[in-house]
């Protein structure tokens, strides 16, 4: 590392009480992941929005939100209770295990998704129900297959990660663009999606055991995993149907074509706010190595910090919107002030990803249990109240709402948590 930038890392680590070292060597390869997908997400958004009817495009995003929505019959807290074992424990059989124990909870979404495809094939609309049997068929390969990135985040392997999940999302996301220039048909999109997903996260799987040569765990470990998971999975759902709920009430309410508009006004503040969580997955296995008493002097410091960022970021897209979508989405024109009003909830993404980390980092499972079912049964209502009424700007609206009133209501958490500890 060159001098000056070492001198720029002391100072930035010495006044913000941030170890920028570390972040600078995990940030680092998460930038360079960051940079590759979304080079790759702005090309393939140009194309689907530039060369797909707005129709093809809305439905496509609104089978992808049924996926997402059903997922949550799945063990959905692995990934995060994986990220916290691999830091914590020397053993390897970490990986294998998690992905035995996924298998085994999966087909509950091959079922539901099934069932689903089956109620839209028996009311006349075949192209949901195909598309529908095709990922309940194959989804749940691709999620339990792709946990060696959580595994190698936790072993503080982040050049390795890098590289993998790059590579897989060049071959996944050049397979969607080439597909989008040949087919406008929504099932062919969908079985391109998922076969190139499995395929490059089946070969890195296998290299990530070959590489770490995974032993037994023991008994005592496996319950731990399996009991964390859990609890992470049952504290998930009410966050998964929130997360997909606001696609599923445009759709069924407003229609596939303003679905798109909706799609395309979210795709850029959405990468952001994809890069401001990844940045922080980097500091989760520093924050877990750390003691409450650690953490408590800096807490609302580093919420302030991250509330700074955020609105910088947030003003910076705000001037950009209208030349962005004049230049690559001429198409989506009305989609601008759309964007624009969106983009205010990076003010909070931060503040709400350092929150996130501190909780699950200390396994405070009651404020965990009450920030995500608060937060996210506030959503559920906000969504289908504001979302049924005024359509797109309703779900924008309840966005905003729902991270100003779920960052007060975390730092309430904090504050009763502390209280008690002490």
């Amino acid at each position: 590392m060159p001098d000056f930038l070492r001198r720029i890392i002391d100072f930035a680590t010495r006044h913000t009480q941030i170890d920028f070292h570390y972040l600078a060597k995990g940030g680092f390869w998460s930038s360079v992941d960051f940079v590759i997908g979304s080079v790759l997400s702005f090309v393939l958004l140009y194309v689907f929005a530039n060369f797909l009817p707005q129709e093809t495009f809305g439905t496509y995003k609104y089978v992808l939100s049924l996926v997402g929505f059903l997922s949550f019959v799945t063990l959905t807290g692995i990934n995060s209770a994986v990220v916290q074992a691999a830091a914590k424990s020397a053993s390897n059989g970490i990986l294998p295990y998690a992905v035995r124990l996924q298998f085994k909870w999966n087909f509950l979404f091959t079922l539901a998704a099934g069932g689903l495809g089956g109620y839209y094939f028996l009311n006349g609309n075949q192209s949901l129900a195909y598309a529908l049997w095709l990922m309940a068929a194959v989804y749940p390969f691709d999620i339990l297959l792709n946990t060696y990135g959580p595994f190698l985040v936790g072993k503080k392997d982040f050049k390795r990660g890098t590289i993998y999940g790059s590579t897989t999302n060049i071959i996944h996301m050049s397979a969607l663009i080439i597909a989008a220039f040949l087919s406008d048909k929504v099932f062919v999109l969908l079985a391109v999606y998922i076969l190139f997903r499995i395929l490059p996260n089946l070969y890195f799987y296998l290299r990530t055991v070959s590489v770490f040569r995974p032993e037994p765990l023991g008994r005592d470990e496996k319950q731990e995993i399996f009991s964390f998971a859990r609890h992470l999975s049952f504290i998930h759902i009410l966050s998964i149907l929130a997360h997909h709920l606001d696609k599923i009430i445009i759709f069924n309410y407003a229609g596939p074509v303003n679905l798109a508009v909706y799609g395309i006004a979210t795709a850029i503040p959405d990468r952001i706010r994809a890069y401001f969580k990844n940045i922080g997955g980097v500091m989760l296995p520093k924050i877990s190595g750390k003691s409450i008493e650690e953490i408590k002097p800096v807490f609302y410091k580093r919420i302030w910090q991250g509330m700074l960022l955020g609105s910088v970021a947030s003003l910076a897209y705000i001037l950009a919107a209208p030349f962005i979508f004049k230049v690559f989405f001429p198409a989506y024109l009305e989609s601008v002030p759309f964007s624009q009003v969106f983009s205010l909830s990076l003010v909070f993404i931060i503040p709400a990803t350092y929150f996130a980390n501190v909780v699950y980092s200390q396994k405070m499972m009651k404020v965990i249990y009450l920030s995500s079912m608060g937060g996210n049964a506030f959503r559920i209502a906000l969504y289908l109240i504001l979302g049924r009424l005024w359509g797109v700007w309703g779900v924008i609206l309840a966005n905003l709402l729902l991270y100003v009133f779920g960052t007060a209501y975390n730092l309430i958490l904090w504050r009763m948590e502390m209280r008690r500890k002490k």
